[in-house]
C-alpha cells in the first residue's frame, strides 16, 4: 500500500538534502583562487600583456588597475596573510550589452574582475568569480555569453601562466 506521508516526507528530505549540498558547492566554487606560477610582479605584467592580446576579440581594461593593498594601508587596516593585491576588470562590451539587454540588472557583476595577491607564504593567486559555474544558472543568451567569456579566459590564463 502506498503511504503518501513517507513519500512526501522522504521527497522533502530528499530535496532539502540535494538543495543544501548544492548551495554548499556554490558556496565554496563560487569564487576561484587560481595559483601563479609566477611572482606577483611577473603575474601582473603578464596579464596586462595578455588581455590586449586579445582586443581583437573585444576584450580590454575599461579602466586602469587598482592597488586594492594601497587602500587598507593608507587606512592602517591590517589584512592578514596578504601581502600585495592587484585588482583588475576587464570587460567585452559587446558581449556585455548581449547580456544587459537581456537583463539589465547583470550589468551589476560587470565588469569581470581579477584580483592577483600574494600571500605572507610567497604564493601568488588570481581571484576571480567562477564563471563557469555561475553560467548554470542562466539559461539562453546569458549562459552562452558566460560560458564564451569561461573559455575566452582559459585561452587568456594559458598565455599568462606559459
Amino acid at each position: 500500500m502506498f503511504d503518501f506521508k513517507s513519500f512526501l516526507g522522504g521527497t522533502l528530505l530528499g530535496s532539502t538534502s540535494v538543495g543544501f549540498t548544492f548551495l554548499k558547492l556554490f558556496q565554496t566554487k563560487m569564487v576561484k583562487e587560481i595559483v601563479s606560477p609566477k611572482s606577483f610582479e611577473e603575474t601582473c605584467s603578464a596579464i596586462e600583456k595578455v588581455v590586449p592580446e586579445f582586443a581583437d576579440e573585444g576584450w580590454g581594461f575599461p579602466f586602469g588597475k587598482w592597488d586594492f593593498y594601497k587602500v587598507f594601508e593608507s587606512r592602517n587596516i591590517e589584512v592578514k596573510d596578504i601581502n600585495k593585491i592587484m585588482v583588475y576588470f576587464l570587460c567585452n562590451a559587446k558581449l556585455a550589452a548581449q547580456v544587459i539587454n537581456v537583463n539589465p540588472a547583470m550589468m551589476g557583476i560587470m565588469p569581470c574582475s581579477w584580483a592577483v595577491n600574494e600571500k605572507t607564504d610567497g604564493k601568488v593567486y588570481i581571484a576571480k568569480i567562477n564563471i563557469g559555474l555561475m553560467s548554470k544558472m542562466f539559461t539562453g543568451t546569458i549562459r552562452e555569453m558566460m560560458l564564451e567569456v569561461e573559455e575566452t579566459e582559459k585561452r587568456m590564463f594559458e598565455r599568462i601562466f606559459a
